[in-house]
This record gives C-alpha cells, sequence and structure tokens, in this order.
C-alpha cells in the first residue's frame, strides 16, 4: 500500500485509535451532516501541535484529534551473504 493516506489520531476513554483515510474520506469523515455531527463528533478540536511534544501520550489530549499525511510502508527482508576470506 504505497497510496498517501491521511492518519488520524484520537484516544476515547484511554483507548487510542488511529484510522486512516483516503483525502476524499477524511472530508466527509470531517463534514457535518444533517444534524451538524461528524464521524468524530459534534465539536471537531484538534491537537495544538505546541502541546504534543509536550505531551505525547494521548491519554492527555482530551478529545482533541491529530491528522497525519503520509504512506504506510513495509519493512522488506534483505538477504545478505556473508564470506569468509583467508591469505
Amino acid at each position: 500500500m504505497n497510496t498517501e493516506r491521511y492518519f488520524i489520531i484520537s484516544n476515547s476513554d484511554g483507548d487510542t485509535t488511529v484510522n486512516f483515510f483516503t483525502k476524499e474520506d477524511l472530508l466527509k469523515a470531517l463534514t457535518p451532516d444533517k444534524n451538524e455531527v461528524t464521524y468524530y463528533g459534534a465539536n471537531l478540536k484538534f491537537l495544538d501541535l505546541d502541546n504534543l511534544s509536550i505531551c505525547p501520550d494521548t491519554n492527555y489530549w482530551g478529545t482533541d484529534l491529530l491528522i497525519i499525511k503520509g504512506k504506510i510502508v513495509q519493512l522488506k527482508v534483505k538477504e545478505t551473504i556473508k564470506t569468509i576470506d583467508i591469505e
């Protein structure tokens, strides 16, 4: 999966959740419906990035959300062959 995604990190009752979206799906999730509610609730709050370095523990974020744009990468095993040499 090398496609760029938007990751939302949130915390609810001590449980950290990471969801990822395409740009279109993210906009749908953050746009209020006719009841003025989004996928993440009625009152969206985003994490103040100045507080992130002070408080990286999501248990202290309250209902604030953090959005990160990036790509999912996977490690690939690379075979290494050892050789022995002697004079």
